[in-house]
C-alpha cells in the first residue's frame, strides 16, 4: 500500500534561526502503512493516512528532522519520515533509493518510532501576587487582512497562497484578563513595548511546540512569540511550553471547525457577523457565538477575540466559552493572500 504525499513548501522564514524553522523541501512521500497524530509527543488524535490520497505538507519539525507536518481534512498531523520514501523534486525513485538503504535494510517493514514523553509535563502553577486570571481571551487572526498593513514585515513578505495561514486562523495571543508584565523587568518591558521584541529573552520552548508555532504563528518570524509571552504569558502562572502548548490547541479548534469553513470558503468575499456567530454555535454550542468578538480594519475582518474562563491543559475551546461584552463589526471581507 503505498500513498503519495506531495510536498508543497513555501515556509520561507525570514530572519530566524535555521536550526528553529522547518527545513524547506519539494518532492513526493511515498507511504507504508503507518499513523499520524496531532502531537508527536501525546500522539494524540491518531489516524491512519488513505492511500493513494496527496496531502499537503507544510514542513519538517526541524532540518533534518525526523517528522512532517502535514494537513488530514482540516487538521495539521504529524507523520514520522521513516514511514515511507522521500523523492525530492527532479529525482526519481531509483535514484534516492540507496540513501534509505542503511535505515530500512534490516528491517522486514516500516515502523512507526516511539518517542519517549516527557517524564513531568510542566503544569505546575505559580500565580502572580495578584492571582491567576478567571478570564482570558484567545485572540487569532486572519493573517492576509494583517499583511494589508504590515506588507514589510518578514512574515507578510514570504506569505504565499499554498502557506497554512493562507486559509487558517493564526495565532496572535491567549491574554490573562486585565494583567500584563508578571515579573518582568523594566529593560524587558520597554523592548517589549518598544518592539524590539529580538531584544527579549529566548523562550525555553520544547521542539515540538516550536515546530508548531513555527506553521500557526507567522508572526514568530518577527518575535512575537517573545513580546506575547513577556506580556501576557508572564500572568498565566505556567511556563512557556504549557502556555503555548495550549494556546495552540484551542486555536486548532477553531480551523478544524465550521468556523474555518465558513471563512475558507468566502475567501474574497464580504460575510456578516451573524454567519460567524452561527458557524461558532454549530461548532462549539449554541451561545457560542456569543463569546465572540468580531475586529475589523479597513473593510477586512482582521482578528477574532474569544472571551474564555482560565483554560486548562487538554480542554476543549466549547468547555471554557464565556459571553463576553462589547460591539463587533457587522460584517467584513475576508481579505485574500496578496497586497
Amino acid at each position: 500500500m503505498r500513498l503519495i504525499i506531495t510536498f508543497l513548501l513555501c515556509f520561507f522564514l525570514l530572519g530566524q534561526n535555521p536550526a528553529l524553522a522547518f527545513y524547506n523541501l519539494r518532492g513526493d512521500f511515498t507511504m507504508n502503512k503507518c499513523e499520524a497524530y496531532t502531537s508527536i509527543k501525546k500522539k494524540s488524535e491518531p489516524v491512519t493516512l488513505e492511500p493513494g490520497k496527496v496531502y499537503q505538507a507544510y514542513g519538517l519539525n526541524k532540518e533534518s528532522g525526523d517528522y512532517i507536518s502535514i494537513k488530514v481534512g482540516k487538521q495539521s498531523k504529524w507523520i514520522n519520515k521513516n514511514c515511507g520514501q522521500l523523492t525530492p523534486e527532479g529525482q526519481g525513485r531509483d535514484e534516492i533509493q540507496s540513501s534509505y538503504e542503511d535505515e530500512s535494510s534490516n528491517e522486514s517493514e516500516t515502523t512507526y518510532v516511539e518517542i519517549t514523553p516527557i517524564e513531568e509535563k510542566k503544569t505546575a502553577t505559580s500565580c502572580p501576587p495578584q492571582g491567576c486570571a478567571k478570564e482570558y481571551v484567545l485572540a487569532i487572526s486572519w493573517q492576509p487582512s494583517f499583511c494589508q498593513t504590515k506588507q514589510y514585515k518578514p512574515e507578510c513578505i514570504s506569505q504565499t497562497t499554498d502557506r497554512y495561514d493562507a486559509t487558517n486562523f493564526t495565532l496572535h495571543g491567549l491574554w490573562p484578563d486585565r494583567i500584563y508584565y508578571c515579573g518582568v523587568s523594566y529593560e524587558d518591558q520597554n523592548d517589549s513595548k518598544d518592539r524590539n521584541w529580538d531584544d527579549l529573552p529566548v523562550l525555553d520552548l520544547d521542539e515540538e511546540t516550536t515546530s508548531e508555532l513555527d506553521i500557526v504563528m507567522p508572526g514568530k518570524q518577527s518575535y512575537l512569540h517573545r513580546h506575547e509571552w513577556i506580556k501576557h504569558g508572564t500572568c498565566d502562572g505556567r511556563n512557556e511550553d504549557t502556555y503555548y502548548d495550549i494556546s495552540v490547541d484551542l486555536l486548532n479548534d477553531v480551523n478544524t471547525s465550521e468556523v474555518q469553513d465558513l471563512f475558507e470558503a468566502n475567501i474574497g468575499k464580504r460575510i456578516t457577523r451573524s454567519q460567524i456567530e452561527r458557524a461558532f454555535d454549530n461548532s462549539f454550542g449554541e451561545g457560542a457565538g456569543e463569546s465572540v468578538k468580531i475586529r475589523c480594519k479597513s473593510g477586512l475582518i482582521s482578528e477574532l477575540q474569544i472571551k474564555m474562563r482560565r483554560p486548562l491543559l487538554g480542554e476543549k475551546l466549547a468547555d471554557v466559552l464565556l459571553p463576553r461584552s462589547g460591539s463587533s463589526c457587522s460584517s467584513g471581507i475576508v481579505d485574500p493572500v496578496g497586497f
